[in-house]
Order: structure tokens, then C-alpha cells, then sequence
């Protein structure tokens, strides 16, 4: 079964400058490497040392339970092999629903 979420990821607590500029770039090819280079975008946010990634639009997805807890345990280690004090909050929004998870 398919359904269509939107999605949000924040990171925080990185260093302005190198570090932040490493972790946009490890997301950019996160997404790339999980095809959704052409669905998020990625930016840093006006606070530094923090970037943001998030849909215009829903995306499909199949087996969405599954898939989200993959990506978000490969994004999990992504991000603390380059920032290991660094946080980072993924939120999901369902096309049907008002709520954000």
C-alpha cells in the first residue's frame, strides 16, 4: 500500500561554518542516494548551525512504516559520523491528517 507524507527534518547543534556546510552536503547525498533528491529541498536555516529539509509537496511511498524507520536509522548514523553532538528532529505529515508525527 502507498500513502502520501511530507517531510520535515531539522538539525541543530552543529558548528557554524565547516561543520554546518559538511552535514548540508552529507544530507543532499543522503537524498540522492535514497532518491528523493528531486522531492526535498535543503537549506540552512538564518540560526547558525542548523540546517532544514523539507517537502513542497507529498511524496509517495510504499511500505511507509518500514521505509521511514530505515531512513531515519541511516540518516541517525549519517549525521553522527560527521556531527556526533548534533540533533536532528524528522517530522512526517500525512496528506489526510492535520497532525504532524
Amino acid at each position: 500500500m502507498s500513502i502520501s507524507v511530507g517531510l520535515s527534518l531539522d538539525v541543530s547543534g552543529l558548528q557554524p561554518g565547516e561543520q554546518t556546510a559538511r552535514v548540508t552536503q552529507a544530507l543532499t547525498e543522503f537524498l540522492i542516494k535514497y532518491d528523493l533528491d528531486r522531492d526535498v529541498s535543503v537549506d540552512t536555516k538564518p540560526d547558525p548551525g542548523c540546517v532544514f529539509a523539507w517537502t513542497e509537496f507529498p511524496i509517495i511511498v510504499t511500505r511507509f512504516g518500514a521505509w521511514s524507520d530505515k531512513l531515519e536509522e541511516s540518516w541517525r548514523e549519517t549525521l553522527h559520523a560527521i556531527a556526533p553532538d548534533a540533533q536532528f528532529a524528522l517530522r512526517w505529515s500525512f496528506e489526510d491528517d492535520d497532525e504532524e508525527y
